[in-house]
């Protein structure tokens, strides 16, 4: 018998996903065992870690195969526990308490006309928001005081970890970030098992990155004085976006994630959901109406304000426009 191994991958991800919640329906699994299931996120690192070292060895497929088996292990727990809505707990439970630590000195300066901003956060909470006063600041917290690095210089406004930060199984830091409404920026932003509120009210956007893995993320977009478009990006872990009333394009991807979209209204949308596999939304009850792997708003090309996304998820979930809302 001959294995293509361009299936191998979807047939040990189906076989881990059945097998979880069948074997926690027998009894051979016990419920609590399962109900961390995002805690395994590590393994899709180490899988394609092995991936680059064994590659052009007869071994090169091992660590897609750990990644997929990681992906069947991570949805099949997700079902057996009651879905995706704990993601939003992961950064507490794999970091420490962030119980306190010490203030560190704040950090401040100005940005020019035009600037990019890259912000990195492993392990920590970060709370972004703007101000008027045309400078930019970091407060905050750490278990020893350490700041984070900051590079800067008119054109670029760079915040990392300190060289003694936190990383993975430490505690948590907290970092309160203000960004000036008087420059035009690009925002990068790279979270790692943490956890971002980002309230951009008032702010001169080029485009907006986020690569969120393990965590959870509220990007508030809906007062923003202008904006090119994003790309977001969730790995197993939480986001919901409040999207501006601005015509724009964009993209969000979610794998093993779950994403919570609110428009403002008036503003019609078209959506792509793509190649989109293990994949849940609710478009059409939120009036959008289907037409291949397009949603969109009734009358979308004769609207104002449009908003064109591709949204595809991998074992994941959209929402649009719930009732709670998206604050």
């Amino acid at each position: 018998m001959r294995i293509d191994r361009s299936f191998l991958g979807w047939g040990i991800f189906f076989v881990v996903a059945g097998a979880v919640p069948l074997a926690v329906q027998n009894g051979v699994l016990p419920t609590a065992s399962v109900e961390r299931w995002w805690s395994v996120w590590p393994l899709i690192l180490i899988g394609a870690g092995l991936g680059l070292i064994l590659v052009r060895t007869p071994f090169d497929g091992l660590g897609g195969l750990l990644v997929a088996a990681t992906f069947g292990l991570m949805v099949g727990g997700a079902a057996a526990s009651g879905g995706f809505g704990s993601i939003g707990d992961f950064p507490s439970a794999v970091c420490g308490p962030g119980d306190g630590g010490t203030t560190f000195a704040s950090q401040r300066g100005t940005l020019g006309a035009q600037a990019e901003v890259d912000i990195e956060l492993d392990c920590g909470d970060l709370t972004i928001g703007m101000t008027t006063t045309g400078e930019w600041s970091v407060d905050g917290r750490s278990e020893d005081g350490t700041p984070p690095q900051v590079e800067t210089d008119p054109s670029s406004l760079a915040i990392r970890p300190g060289d003694d930060g936190p990383s993975v199984l430490d505690r948590r830091v907290e970092w309160d970030v203000r960004l000036p409404t008087t420059s035009a920026l690009d925002l990068e932003l790279d979270m790692n098992a943490g956890r971002l509120t980002a309230d951009l009210a008032g702010a001169q956007l080029g485009v907006v990155t986020l690569d969120l893995n393990a965590g959870s993320a509220s990007l508030q977009l809906g007062q923003v004085a202008d904006i090119d478009g994003f790309e977001l990006g969730v790995n197993a872990g939480s986001l919901t976006v409040g999207l501006p009333a601005v015509t724009m394009t964009g993209s969000i991807e979610a794998n093993a994630g779950s994403v919570t979209l609110c428009a403002p209204e008036g503003v019609a949308l078209r959506l792509h959901t793509g190649d989109s596999v293990l994949s849940s939304q609710d478009f059409a009850s939120a009036g959008l109406v289907e037409n291949g792997d397009v949603w969109e708003t009734p009358g979308y090309d004769t609207a104002v304000t449009r908003i064109e996304l591709r949204t595809e998820a991998n074992a994941g979930s959209f929402q649009l426009d719930p009732e709670e809302g998206c604050s």
